[in-house]
């Protein structure tokens, strides 16, 4: 007899402290951090329009068993904490976030990438993963880190400073009064070199806060994890599908390149 795979739904909300007391305390740098994305990490599927009846009002969104596809929450509980969250003026909410998926051991377990926050260069405010995994217990594993950069500009030398002078192409042993030394000069698009106020503006970032913890938890119970800086709220519940998808991971479950940071 086929074993019936359990799923559920998970809900979390990510949060920053803002009456955070850090002025005791010491983090390391981000140059001393090895923080990178998993592998296989996924990105959430995006949730669904709600459909449009004839007289233009909003109809009920169609509720199938997708894996990983972001979702409102359903789970009254959670709806009320996150409610609370969002009234209180302790905290500044990052990202929410709901999806249903099957129960998967730690072996098959797909991370969900969090990405939220100010973005900076292709890199942004809060970022990371959490993984849920399903053997005796369950079990949500949090990667995450927050990180404040801070923009630098640089100057571009014009290209008259960049270029090799004539002796620098001799070797520094160049005779003008030898004929056979005569360099042979290329004709310059002015146009094409940059201007003197041509900059590069890159982002560095000053300080990484690493939220890296794995919690045991219990179906149907709201989780805190959080450092000064940051906290998530979690809340895992069963869920049953109303229609079996055609496979048991959608397109979308294609590892995302691991991304190092500094």
């Amino acid at each position: 007899e086929a074993t019936i795979t359990p799923w559920y739904e998970v809900s979390l909300v990510i949060f920053k402290h803002r009456n955070s007391p850090t002025g005791n305390e010491r983090w390391p740098t981000p140059d001393t951090l090895n923080i990178s994305f998993p592998h296989g990490i996924l990105e959430l599927e995006p949730a669904l329009e709600p459909a449009t009846t004839g007289d233009g009002k909003a109809g009920p969104v169609e509720q199938a068993a997708i894996p990983f596809r972001n979702s409102k929450p359903t789970d009254v509980g959670f709806q009320q904490a996150l409610r609370s969250i969002q009234l209180s003026s302790n905290y500044e909410i990052m990202t929410s976030a709901s999806w249903k998926q099957p129960a998967l051991d730690k072996e098959q377990a797909i991370p969900v990438l969090i990405q939220a926050g100010d973005e900076f260069g292709g890199y942004f405010e809060l970022e990371g993963s959490v993984t849920l995994t399903v053997s005796r217990y369950l079990h949500m594993k949090a990667d995450l880190w927050l990180s404040e950069y801070i923009q630098q500009v640089e100057m571009i030398a014009p290209w008259w400073e960049s270029t090799n002078t004539v002796a620098d192409s001799f070797g520094g042993d160049f005779d003008p009064s030898e004929p056979s030394a005569a360099p042979a000069y290329q004709d310059i698009d002015f146009g094409s070199q940059p201007s003197y106020s041509e900059t590069v503006t890159r982002y560095e970032s000053v300080r990484t806060v690493v939220l890296n913890e794995s919690r045991r938890m219990r179906s149907g119970e709201l989780h805190y994890l959080d450092n000064p800086m940051f906290g998530l709220l979690v809340k895992v519940v069963p869920y049953e599908p109303s229609t079996t998808p055609a496979s048991d991971a959608p397109e979308s479950m294609v590892d995302a390149t691991p991304i190092s940071l500094r």
